[in-house]
């Protein structure tokens, strides 16, 4: 079969996969609206005819029915709960069975695991800000169209982001299977550690990881401790096949500044610093990490440091040297 045949599946393969996703979280959605609805109702005739219903035995059946209805709601939300995940697993299982059948390579070759992984990948992608999409509105009630999509993520942005974290854990597996058949192959080790950093921002507050984008709402639990522990981890293990990398290539500017990135989503400025450094030993009129480290220098106190960056900045025109002098007092404790 050829790429273009192949490629073309996997579009389709994708597409099927996101409707079979947004069915499933959908189903989910409709049982809560359905339930809140049927619990609203009750309330509101509760009260309205409360006076009547003392009065007659039909209060203890009213009652009960109010009972029943939240005890009906709660059996059926802890199995949703529990079937979910399963469902999410069986979409990812389907989309990869259809893959593997039009894939190039034999299973167990590094070319069948690498295209499986860049499969996923393209079902990773069309995923991004999918939980803004799930309802729309007439145009002439465009106006309350950001609160739709604030009730879009609200509802759903737990789904997507378990669905996210399947597949990529599913990446990383494939990735590592490459690795295993080649192990000293960079680009395989490139890939892998590329797919951990991915994971790692997966677990990040959506306003720091994607500062340009709008959001209307994020939830909570991206503080929790429990996400903030699963960050950590595969940071780490980001860092380690980064470290492998730099093994095997030390002067490669690119090693050095995801590694650069990865300390910055850590909040770790020293070692931060320490790679930009090692990037201008071998490329040291880069523009871009001049500023980046001169920032940086400014931020933490080493303003003679910053200083000759900006002189450097300065001296080649480039304006990025006023944005870098004007951090002059980040430093300073007011």
């Amino acid at each position: 079969m050829t790429t273009a045949n192949s490629s073309i599946n996997i579009e389709q393969f994708s597409s099927t996969a996101l409707e079979d996703f947004k069915q499933v979280t959908r189903q989910c959605a409709l049982f809560h609206m359905v339930f809140f609805s049927i619990g609203v109702i009750e309330l509101v005739a509760f009260v309205l005819f409360f006076s009547f219903l003392t009065q007659s035995t039909i209060f203890a059946f009213s009652l009960a029915g109010l009972f029943l209805s939240g005890f009906t709601y709660f059996v059926l939300l802890f199995y949703f709960q529990a079937k979910k995940p399963e469902q999410l697993l069986q979409v990812r299982n389907a989309f990869l069975e259809s893959c593997r059948l039009t894939l190039r390579g034999e299973k167990g070759t590094p070319e069948y695991h690498l295209s499986l992984g860049l499969a996923l990948e393209r079902l990773l992608f069309s995923l991004h800000r999918q939980e803004y999409t799930y309802y729309s509105l007439p145009e002439s009630f465009q106006t309350l169209s950001p609160l739709m999509q604030k009730f879009s993520v609200w509802t759903h942005w737990k789904d997507l982001h378990q669905m996210k974290e399947l597949l990529l854990l599913m990446i990383i597996k494939e990735q590592i299977e490459v690795v295993k058949l080649q192990p000293t192959d960079l680009e395989a080790h490139a890939r892998l550690a590329t797919a951990y950093l991915t994971l790692a921002k997966l677990y990040m507050d959506p306003r720091k990881r994607n500062p340009d984008e709008e959001h209307l709402w994020v939830s909570p639990e991206y503080s929790s401790p429990e996400m903030k522990d699963k960050f950590h981890k595969a940071a780490l293990r980001a860092i380690e096949e980064f470290n492998i990398l730099d093994a095997y290539a030390p002067n490669d500017p690119w090693i050095h500044a995801q590694l650069a990135s990865v300390y910055h989503i850590l909040s770790q400025p020293q070692d931060e610093m320490r790679h930009y450094e090692a990037i201008l030993k071998v490329v040291p009129h880069d523009h871009d990490v001049l500023f980046k480290l001169g920032t940086l220098y400014f931020q933490h106190g080493h303003s003679a440091k910053a200083l000759r960056l900006y002189e450097i900045l300065k001296q080649a025109g480039n304006p990025k040297a006023e944005e870098l002098i004007a951090c002059y007092d980040a430093a300073l404790i007011v």
